[in-house]
């Protein structure tokens, strides 16, 4: 019995030492369990919320640095400068209307903006960031950093804006760019879809875009649930956008469009007290100069005109380079990166003079007189006549019952080829014409690069148009008539071509006949022996840049008033008239004559033209000049060409000097 009493009590102090121990250990996991409790959701909650599924990995595109414009020395036309913008991520936002109301307290953000940026987030993908507002200045930037912790969502990004230093002055040539459409997007790279991703949308900007924009790098990006980016990292580098350097010279450039925008007026500055009181008080004035011009016309009866408007191209003859090309009126590109104003875009929509239009390539134009190169090298080549040819000009000829007038209502008497083409006589190449014939003067005329697109690496040039039979019988089922020969044969009637085109021909008639193509590019390294020659005579050929040097050296030249200042050096040419409206019989044969151009209105007056080359003994430019409803292509148009040849060479690093002394040329 006490014996097993003695066990009992063994088994019991047993016992109670296995549930001390048990209880002991019981509360130790109970104590661990605690403290790991409390280390996660205290101690190490920053941590693990860091890791939870929550947190949001995303990746991200950063948009490559747009490639630069450069002129042949250069200088720049076209880059980029640093800016600011405020962006929302609404993935990141759990109540975008809030984070935006809140933000409105920091910037200037009305109602339509904020309703625009909801509605914007409702129709994207959540992950695309949305421009808040553009172009943030650094102050207010740094107001809006400190309350970023408070704004859910809310970034701040340092972006690139495109910026054109010259302004207006190579608008037409560099174009601008703007923002991307949804016509746009369907070419499916990522980066469109970036915010306030911008594209070329005219010119050089359009017809480099997917060079200049490079290749975007890539960001990976981590974000918690608050909406906080905690950290990022690149995955993939950028590739800067390739930078184009142009055969363009801006100062050239500069000086070509002011003294083409200037014509026979004085120009005074837009401040000047004369200058301000007309913009002030004239609403339509105003509305039609508007550009970044800092300059105005003052006409010789002292009065505020408009500028003239038109183009002026120059072309080295060898090459192809273009190196000034210009047209007027011009226009901001500054104004359309950040969004041009609705107004803006209207008044340039609507300007009677077509700002937007580059001229030296899609204006399109009857060439007049300086077309008669054209015909008398198609007659030469037909057979029809030779340099000895003679023909009578009484001031008009008769072709059944129609009458054709010659621009000198006295007649020029007895004229060969050469000296036809010196005075402009309308009626020998109205003789000439209807003997060569339209097929063979179209087949001449595209070999020296008109009616045809140039080639020149610039969108939107037009072909102009060099008739024929059969694009008479296509375009308007009709035959051929030759009083339509008669009337092409002065470079008038269907007859169109562009600036660029009579800059080319100008320059493969000075060249010898080489088939040059126009470039914008610099360097253009072309090989003479790549290039084809026009199929033509070589004497005869030379006998056309013989009949332009007698424009400049004859006595009756039409282009005698304005010869080079350059001492030893000249500029072979050609002028041209061009009528814009019909002269009625009753008119002409009035007391008062033919209302001269000064007394019509604007739209009625005549288009001056000219083209040449020089030096005359060595050629190496080619000059196009088309002043609109200018008037006479000797008193307007001739001057310009003169003043900005003497402008290019001048600055041309070579000296040109005569090879042998300029002779009056013998017939």
């Amino acid at each position: 019995m006490k014996k097993n009493k003695l066990l009992l009590e063994e088994q019991l102090q047993s016992f109670s030492r296995r549930a001390i121990l048990l209880g002991g250990l019981q509360l130790g996991l109970l104590g661990l369990t605690v403290n790991h409790l409390y280390k996660i959701q205290i101690s190490d909650a920053k941590k693990y919320s860091l890791l939870s599924d929550k947190n949001r990995f995303n990746f991200s595109l950063i948009p490559s640095s747009r490639g630069s414009i450069f002129d042949r020395q250069g200088r720049i036309l076209a880059t980029n400068t640093g800016t600011f913008d405020i962006e929302i991520v609404p993935e990141w936002s759990k109540d975008i209307q809030k984070t935006l109301y809140d933000l409105s307290d920091l910037i200037s953000l009305n109602e339509d903006e904020i309703k625009n940026i909801l509605n914007l987030s409702k129709k994207q993908k959540k992950f695309i960031p949305i421009i808040i507002k553009g172009n943030i200045d650094r102050q207010t930037i740094s107001k809006i950093a400190i309350n970023i912790p408070h704004l859910p969502g809310v970034t701040i990004q340092q972006n690139e804006r495109r910026i054109f230093p010259q302004g207006s002055l190579t608008v037409h040539v560099t174009g601008y760019v703007g923002k991307v459409s949804k016509s746009e997007q369907k070419e499916n790279s990522p980066e469109l879809f970036l915010p306030g991703f911008r594209i070329g949308k005219s010119g050089i900007e359009l017809q480099y875009d997917k060079q200049m924009r490079g290749i975007p790098g890539e960001k990976r990006v981590e974000v918690n649930s608050l909406g906080k980016v905690i950290r990022s990292s690149i995955e993939k580098k950028i590739i800067k956008g390739k930078d184009i350097q142009l055969s363009l010279d801006v100062q050239l450039q500069t000086k070509a469009l002011r003294r083409l925008q200037a014509g026979n007026d004085k120009l005074i500055g837009v401040n000047s007290t004369q200058a301000k009181n007309i913009l002030n008080n004239s609403k339509s004035f105003s509305w039609q100069l508007r550009d970044d011009r800092k300059y105005i016309n003052k006409n010789q009866n002292g009065d505020i005109v408009l500028p003239e408007s038109g183009s002026v191209v120059v072309m080295d003859i060898h090459s192809g380079e273009v190196i000034v090309s210009a047209s007027a009126p011009t226009y901001d590109p500054n104004k359309f990166d950040p969004g041009i104003s609705a107004s803006d875009w209207q008044m340039l929509s609507n300007h009677p003079r077509n700002p937007l239009i580059n001229k030296a390539i899609s204006g399109q134009y009857p060439p007049g007189s300086t077309f008669k190169m054209m015909v008398g090298l198609a007659a030469l080549e037909a057979g029809v006549i030779t340099p000895k040819t003679k023909s009578f000009c009484s001031g008009h000829i008769e072709i059944g019952d129609m009458k054709f007038h010659c621009w000198s209502k006295q007649g020029h008497g007895r004229v060969g080829l050469m000296d036809a083409i010196a005075q402009s006589c309308d009626v020998f190449f109205y003789e000439i014409a209807l003997k060569t014939g339209i097929n063979n003067i179209a087949k001449i005329s595209r070999e020296f690069g008109l009616g045809l697109p140039t080639g020149l690496n610039l969108p939107g040039e037009k072909g102009g148009l060099i008739p024929d039979r059969d694009w008479k019988l296509k375009a308007k089922q009709k035959v051929w008539r030759p009083g339509e020969t008669i009337i092409a044969g002065i470079g008038q009637g269907y007859v169109l071509v562009t600036p660029m085109q009579l800059a080319l021909m100008t320059a493969r008639i000075a060249n010898g006949g080489k088939k040059i193509i126009p470039t914008l590019l610099k360097p253009s390294k072309k090989l003479f022996s790549n290039i084809s020659n026009a199929k033509v005579s070589k004497t005869n050929l030379n006998i056309i840049k013989k009949a332009m040097e007698k424009v400049t050296l004859d006595e009756f030249g039409t282009g005698r008033s304005f010869r080079l200042g350059i001492r030893g050096v000249e500029m072979a040419g050609k002028t041209g008239t061009v009528q814009v409206r019909r002269i009625s019989t009753k008119e002409r044969e009035s007391t008062e004559g033919v209302i001269k151009n000064e007394d019509r209105i604007w739209q009625w007056r005549d288009h001056a033209l000219y083209v040449g080359y020089a030096p005359m003994d060595n050629p190496k430019y080619a000059i196009s000049v088309i002043v609109e409803h200018g008037g006479s292509g000797s008193s307007k148009a001739g001057p310009i060409a003169r003043d900005i040849m003497e402008s290019i060479l001048q600055n041309d690093p070579t000296k040109f000097v005569p090879k042998t002394p300029i002779q009056k040329p013998i017939i």
